[in-house]
């Protein structure tokens, strides 16, 4: 009986690890728009303007490559409301039709490009977010594909809060992304600290709480 328990909780938790994987598919379409709208939107960008956009005046746009990508998931006011301790986090997200694609140049994350589906077709709509940019890098840079791990990008757009779970770390946690302060003249020693600061992961008990009220009150304040 107990070795048919352990053989049921194994299962368990491969479905488990099967349905979070599932979770961040980005459809191929989306790829592509990102593709072709990438050297579009760099285009675009006055030289005066780089800095607002992420970028040093002297980076180099035509060696820009999109990183892995991150298909936008949400929890909703009704999710928030509904949580309880010990529920999955996978089981409370809801996917939206936003892929962000980090933009590389060097090594580094130094903005965002924006896919999002609109009228049934896959298209490159905004560029910029640096700052989210480099949490999403550090986030990657924490945990990442080469050693097994896939987060999951969580928007909890009413608290105006980006937040990860990494399903392989189990189903509770939930991690907010706290943007660190980084210039040119950051040291490399700092840099580094920066890129580590998302070892230590979150739970979901812990943070949801703290989201609730920030929803309640946007809503509040949101009707007539």
């Amino acid at each position: 009986m107990r070795t048919r328990k352990i053989i049921v909780l194994g299962i368990a938790g491969l479905l488990f690890m099967f349905c979070a994987m599932a979770e961040q598919n980005v459809p191929n379409d989306a790829g592509k728009a990102a593709t072709q709208g990438l050297k579009a939107f760099l285009d675009k960008i006055p030289k005066e303007f780089l800095g607002q956009f992420g970028f040093d005046n002297d980076d180099a746009l035509e060696s820009a490559s999109l990183g892995s990508p991150f298909l936008v998931h949400t929890l909703t006011p009704s999710a928030l409301a509904s949580y309880q301790p010990g529920i999955a986090v996978t089981s409370l997200m809801t996917p939206t039709t936003m892929v962000y694609f980090p933009i590389i140049i060097a090594g580094r994350a130094k903005a965002i490009l924006v896919v999002d589906r609109l009228d049934n077709q896959w298209q490159a709509v905004s560029l910029g977010y640096p700052g989210l940019a480099r949490e999403l890098d550090a986030v990657h840079h924490q945990w990442n594909e080469r050693q097994g791990y896939h987060p999951i990008l969580i928007t909890v757009f009413q608290a105006q809060q980006h937040l990860f779970t990494v399903p392989e770390k189990g189903s509770e946690n939930l991690t907010p992304l706290t943007p660190a302060k980084y210039t040119a003249s950051t040291d490399q020693q700092q840099a580094i600290k920066s890129m580590n600061r998302y070892a230590t992961l979150e739970n979901a008990s812990d943070v949801i709480p703290s989201l609730k009220p920030l929803v309640a009150d946007n809503i509040r304040n949101s009707k007539p």
